[in-house]
């Protein structure tokens, strides 16, 4: 991977890119994406639709990144830029959706957030997030040296990358609190080989969380460092300019966290109908 500071670079990067690894983390999210298909598919969890978006945009973002390589598009290079930057924000609802489910499941009681209004809180503030990251990554990869443009683009970049971290954090801390509630539960004690199963899912939500958060921060430094010049076409800065920490960065934890819900997919453990709990019963979810 060739990074450069200099302006003998490719015009739609301010580095060569490297094709190889474009085309690596193209064919592994492939994969990746067949995998979850088939796995919602097999479990009926319609709910992992989300998941299931957010590999594509992956697959697509580097599909499109390995084009725009080898053929100057704007057009190319926003989608590109744009599902690179999205995809992460799909997942972090992902793990929302599987947590409220978890949370239905084991007893809505030993949560401080009633699970329903977890999802629909946080989900919603992800779509947000979603769609001003979107904005942002396509604003500034469409700027073409305009410097107005390019600030606009990197102060939307950092709201959506900043709200997507603070909602993620507030939502890790309540689902932290559950977890540990219904783990110290003497009536939930009767369920271990079911308690047990759902640790496999904490686990993989655990990392997922872990290393979403690490990109979102990669990315907040990275649009943040931003050193933005009028006519310019690439913007400047240590982390912008520096390829590998792409992958490092985002690239290979996003990968690992989507491995791991393949490995602990929540069909094998959690049940297909909403609203079924551990112990047998039903709970009673408006609009279910």
């Amino acid at each position: 991977m060739a990074d450069s500071n200099s302006e003998d670079h490719h015009s739609a990067y301010p580095y060569n890119p490297a094709t190889w690894a474009a085309v690596l983390f193209a064919i592994l999210f492939g994969i990746a994406l067949i995998l979850h298909v088939y796995q919602l598919i097999r479990y009926k969890t319609g709910y992992m639709w989300v998941m299931i978006v957010a590999v594509a945009l992956e697959v697509i973002g580097f599909v499109m990144r390995v084009i725009s390589i080898h053929h100057d598009s704007t057009f190319v290079v926003v989608l590109a830029q744009t599902g690179l930057v999205v995809a992460p924000a799909f997942m972090a609802a992902q793990d929302y959706m599987i947590i409220g489910r978890l949370m239905s499941y084991v007893g809505k009681e030993y949560g401080y957030i009633n699970h329903t209004k977890i999802t629909a809180t946080f989900v919603g503030a992800d779509v947000f997030a979603i769609l001003t990251q979107a904005s942002g990554g396509g604003l500034l990869a469409g700027a073409n040296g305009n410097l107005d443009r390019m600030q606009l683009a990197q102060e939307v970049l950092l709201f959506g990358l900043a709200l997507q971290v603070v909602t993620f954090g507030i939502f890790a801390f309540a689902a932290i609190a559950f977890d540990i509630r219904s783990s110290r539960s003497p009536s939930l004690r009767l369920f271990k080989e079911e308690m047990k199963s759902m640790r496999k899912l904490w686990l993989a939500f655990y990392i997922s969380s872990f290393l979403i958060t690490l990109r979102s921060i990669y990315r907040t430094v990275e649009f943040g460092d931003l050193k933005l010049t009028a006519g310019s076409f690439n913007a400047q800065g240590y982390v912008y300019t520096h390829e590998w920490l792409l992958y490092v960065c985002d690239s290979i934890p996003i990968f690992i966290s989507v491995v791991f819900f393949c490995i602990y997919h929540p069909g094998r453990w959690l049940p297909t109908k909403k609203g079924l709990r551990m112990d047998g019963t039903y709970e009673d979810i408006p609009g279910s």
